[in-house]
């Protein structure tokens, strides 16, 4: 399987109590089903996944899986502290109907030890798994070498979602080193989509609430309309940033998911912070600035 086009990683919906909200988990679905986007990721950062016990894992995976309509790729996020517990975490999330993995790596700086549980784990997955490269969350680097040994030599390896800035030098790096069988994902936000689908990325894998610019944008790129691409890009970059703030990134996506009655709570489970009013205000500000020059986006 070729994953390609707009995967938007969705936040995991809670009640007040923090509870699963299996019921804003159907709404989710249907929002993004609408804005013709490939699939979704689920329980990646943005997802909270670190904060969801085993069993509430396997329902929200089941949940997805149950309701997401047929065409739509399912991808679950995975990272897990050793080789063992990621082992288990893929072979669960594949048999409750995962069509592919986004693998985080363990924790330990160390080459040989991170090859080893790409290999394995990706193994063990059976089934297409995306390489998640982002040092700022996970606090670990990956060399472009070790990226490249990675794809030659894991099965079921050849995507990566890369967030490692400057991205598009890491993603010349590994087109010279890997060569094109390495399919590459934008992420980050969206912050730099239209630079690294110029320089061949295969799509976006990322947060952004109104995922149906991305789309365009990507439509756009495959078409080649490079100058159309550019000026919708830069229209809508100023959303793309004030969505992408470090440490409050989720609670602003379940604030804007709250108020288009997709979400029945913008609740971030603890330890998280919550958006303050005024950020959110001044978000809302940027979507009706976009509206008032054209753009159909829901508020």
């Amino acid at each position: 399987m070729i994953l390609e086009g707009i995967y938007p990683i969705v936040p995991t919906p809670f009640l007040a109590d923090s509870s699963l909200d299996l019921a804003s988990i159907e709404r989710l679905i249907n929002f993004m089903a609408d804005k013709k986007v490939r699939g979704l990721a689920i329980m990646g950062a943005l997802g909270e996944g670190h904060k969801l016990t085993e069993q509430e894992r396997a329902e929200v995976i089941s949940a997805y899986r149950a309701r997401l309509p047929e065409g739509m790729h399912l991808i679950v996020g995975v990272r897990a502290p050793a080789t063992d517990p990621a082992v288990k975490m893929v072979r669960s999330a594949r048999n409750l109907g995962a069509d592919a993995i986004l693998l985080g790596p363990h924790n330990i700086q160390k080459d040989t030890a991170l090859l080893g549980y790409y290999q394995q784990v990706a193994k063990a997955a059976q089934i297409p798994c995306v390489i998640h490269d982002y040092p700022a969350v996970t606090g670990i680097t990956m060399s472009v070498e070790l990226i490249g040994k990675m794809f030659e030599t894991a099965p079921n390896i050849n995507h990566i979602k890369l967030e490692d800035p400057p991205t598009g030098a890491k993603m010349q790096a590994l087109a010279e080193s890997a060569g094109p069988g390495l399919n590459v994902f934008g992420a980050l936000g969206g912050m730099y989509a239209f630079e690294e689908l110029e320089r061949g990325a295969v799509g976006v894998m990322t947060g952004f609430v109104y995922a149906e610019l991305l789309v365009q944008l990507f439509d756009l790129c495959h078409d080649q309309q490079w100058e159309q691409a550019a000026g919708l890009f830069y229209d809508f970059l100023p959303l793309i940033r004030w969505e992408f703030q470090p440490g409050i990134g989720v609670s602003l996506r379940k604030h804007v998911l709250k108020r288009l009655g997709v979400f029945t709570t913008a609740k971030v489970r603890h330890p998280g912070p919550d958006a303050d009013p005024k950020t959110v205000k001044q978000l809302f500000r940027i979507v009706r600035h976009l509206i008032d020059k054209g753009y159909p986006l829901a508020l």
